[in-house]
């Protein structure tokens, strides 16, 4: 008991019994100040080197748009830091600090091997952990260049082996993207607004070049809403509706005179000459009569009359200030030469043979019908009611002022019209050309109106409402009026004609208070076309023509349509459009302007939302290249039957963006690239490190 008491009492060796009990404690403190101080000074440098990395990667994203480019700049600026590229990682992610936005991820993984702290614990190595996300900046608030808008709608649906390319925009729903197998997306990025992801059982949405694809859900905004180009093209409509129809020309009122009768008994017209004041000399060599009236300033004729076999030279060497009334019809015949002056035809006028009229003043009562071989010399020209040309005739004016009423004839069977051609009929230019009534150029004629750039056309609508009607075959060129002249039609253009060619003119405006309908070759000249109604082509067949020097089906450069939908097609698969491609109408051709008040605007369709009608690329209307943007916001955009849109993945003049209230493409390619924009973005490189 003793010795217990002892040893309990005892105070040897304390100081090494507490040194062993504390001896590890001693060590730990040790191992975190020296190795947890130590890895906290490598986390932080770890740090710095992730924000420089992800800073690096972001701005290589921002340039080139590649994620290879991005990883490769994130992992050489770790490298110069003394991070090996085994640590780093990089990639692209949805922005932790802005909805929408993108950014670039880095992440460095390290070990710091361990030593006094394996007294407390097994580990050999403390792992080091640092992260950086750089935001991609305040990015243009940019939908791309394939937007389908409307919510509510289907959203962007492709089928049948349909390919989207779209290498540096992207593409955007409001709603569902539907890619299913054998269709693929190739874009920047997919946008989507639905509550599930884009459908793509094969992974058909897929980066440029086969990269990782961008898939975001976000709401995409109309980015032509509100632009300014957009509205001003729309407005147009109001001065296209408050359009209306010139009037027929007056008809001459000289309704006496004396008649002439240019027969083989020369004593009988000699006698009736004398009585007009004239005289009247035979060659019989050359059965031709000679009419003389000197320097009489007014001539009244009733009726003249030509014998068969008789040529005639009617005041040839006279006056250009003589006036010249004739109240009875007229047909000419053989050869028969009109000289200078003023006339006024009361009556009706009937060419045959070769006639040729000299620069004068024209004024036509009755219609005028040209038969053989017709020349007109420059002067202005007065039709009450109407011209129209016989077949296999040939007529030719030289240039003037033509104002040209409605015939109380149809033309072809079909309506009456102003100017109904069945031939070879030639307008002299520059001029100008008035016709209330329309023109028919009916199958396989020709008709050439003006030349030079400063023509001006007003035509007005035919009996069935058409104000320019073209024929199977037939040939209508209309010179350009880009000088101060105007195109103005109020009726529809109706070129439903196969194999025909029609040549529009150049001018800053084309007001058509009607639909345009074509079903051969058109040659668009430059400008804006105001189209107060629908514009299809081929919805009753036709296709490809030889016109304006090759073989085309639509092609026009620096154009922009407009449309109001105001009227649908009802012409089979253009059947409630607006916009139509369909038939044998490939490889068209729409380039809209790259300066001025509608630049890279192709085709603007209704933007009321009560005109909820659309576009399609029907059943043959492959290859159509469009270049600018195509923008039907209230009407869908269908395209399929082999149908394809191709804007340029390498022109940046030749874009396509394709804005509808959804879009559905089946069978067919679509190559895209943004053209316009939203009004409110601002073009943007600046990157911010956000975590």
């Amino acid at each position: 008991m003793q010795i217990l008491r002892r040893f309990v009492h005892n105070r040897d060796g304390n100081v090494l019994i507490m040194s062993a009990l504390l001896l590890p404690l001693l060590i730990g403190m040790a191992a975190l100040v020296t190795e947890y101080g130590g890895a906290l000074v490598e986390r932080a440098g770890n740090q710095r080197t992730a924000d420089l990395a992800a800073y690096a990667g972001a701005l290589a994203y921002n340039a080139t748009k590649s994620t290879d480019q991005m990883s490769a700049a994130a992992v050489n600026v770790a490298a110069l830091n003394g991070v090996p590229a085994a640590d780093v990682q990089a990639a692209l992610v949805t922005s932790p600090k802005t909805s929408g936005m993108n950014a670039v991820s880095v992440s460095i993984r390290t070990q710091k091997q361990l030593l006094l702290a394996r007294v407390l614990d097994n580990r050999q190595q403390l792992p080091i952990y640092a992260n950086a996300v750089a935001e991609l900046g305040a990015q243009p608030l940019t939908p791309g260049c394939m937007l389908a808008l409307d919510g509510t709608q289907t959203g962007i649906t492709l089928s049948g082996g349909t390919k989207i390319t779209a290498p540096k925009c992207t593409v955007s729903s409001n709603n569902t993207v539907t890619v299913p197998c054998g269709t693929s997306i190739s874009a920047v990025g997919v946008n989507y607004n639905s509550a599930a992801a884009p459908s793509q059982p094969c992974n058909g949405i897929t980066g440029p070049n086969g990269t990782a694809a961008v898939i975001t859900k976000k709401s995409t905004p109309d980015p032509l809403a509100g632009n300014a180009a957009v509205a001003a093209a729309v407005a147009r409509f109001s001065t296209v509706a408050a359009m209306s129809a010139t009037t027929a020309p007056s008809a001459p009122t000289n309704s006496t005179g004396n008649n002439i009768d240019f027969a083989w008994n020369q004593g009988s017209t000699q006698g009736q000459a004398t009585a007009l004041g004239c005289t009247a000399s035979w060659t019989s060599s050359t059965s031709t009569w000679s009419l003389n009236c000197g320097s009489k300033t007014t001539v009244n004729f009733g009726t003249i009359t030509i014998g068969g076999g008789i040529n005639l030279n009617f005041a040839t060497s006279g006056a250009a200030t003589t006036t010249y009334n004739i109240a009875g019809d007229l047909t000419t015949s053989a050869t028969t030469n009109f000289g200078p002056g003023t006339y006024n035809f009361a009556s009706k006028l009937t060419t045959a043979g070769t006639t040729t009229f000299g620069a004068g003043t024209y004024n036509f009562g009755k219609q005028v019908t040209t038969a053989g071989t017709t020349t007109f010399g420059a002067g202005p020209f007065n039709f009450a009611k109407g011209l129209t040309t016989g077949g296999g005739a040939t007529t030719t004016f030289g240039a003037g002022t033509f104002k040209i009423g409605i015939s109380d004839n149809t033309c072809g069977g079909i309506a009456r019209v102003s100017l109904c051609n069945t031939s070879t009929l030639t307008f002299g230019g520059p001029s100008t050309f008035e016709l209330p009534g329309g023109l028919n150029n009916t199958g396989g004629a020709s008709i050439t109106f003006g030349s030079g750039t400063s023509n001006s056309y007003k035509i007005g609508p035919g009996g069935n409402g058409d104000a320019i009607t073209l024929g199977g075959g037939s040939t209508t060129v209309m010179a350009d009026a880009t000088s101060s002249g105007v195109f103005q039609v109020i009726g529809n253009v109706n070129g439903g004609g196969g194999g025909s060619c029609f040549v529009v003119p150049a001018t800053a405006q084309h007001d058509i208070e009607g639909n345009f309908i074509a079903s051969g070759a058109i040659l668009l000249g430059a400008g804006v076309y105001t189209i107060d109604g629908y514009f299809a082509l081929g919805g009753s067949g036709g296709g490809s023509a030889s016109c304006g020097g090759s073989t085309i089906s639509v092609y026009g450069n620096n154009v922009t349509l407009v449309l109001s939908g105001k009227a649908k097609s009802s012409s089979g698969s253009c059947n409630g459009y607006v916009f139509c491609v369909a038939a044998g109408y490939s490889n068209i051709v729409l380039n809209a302007p790259q300066t001025g008040a509608t630049a890279k605007l192709a085709v603007i369709g209704p933007t009321s939302t009560s005109v909820t009608a659309g576009a399609t690329f029907a059943e043959g209307g492959s290859n159509a290249q469009i270049s600018g943007a195509f923008y039907f916001p209230y009407g869908p955009i269908i395209m399929n039957g082999g149908s394809s849109v191709l804007g340029s993945s390498t022109d940046s003049s030749k874009c396509l963006q394709m804005i509808g209230s959804l879009i559905s493409l089946s069978g067919g390619t679509a190559a895209a690239s943004e053209c316009i924009a939203a009004s409110s973005s601002s073009a943007s490189s600046k990157v911010s490190l956000v975590q």
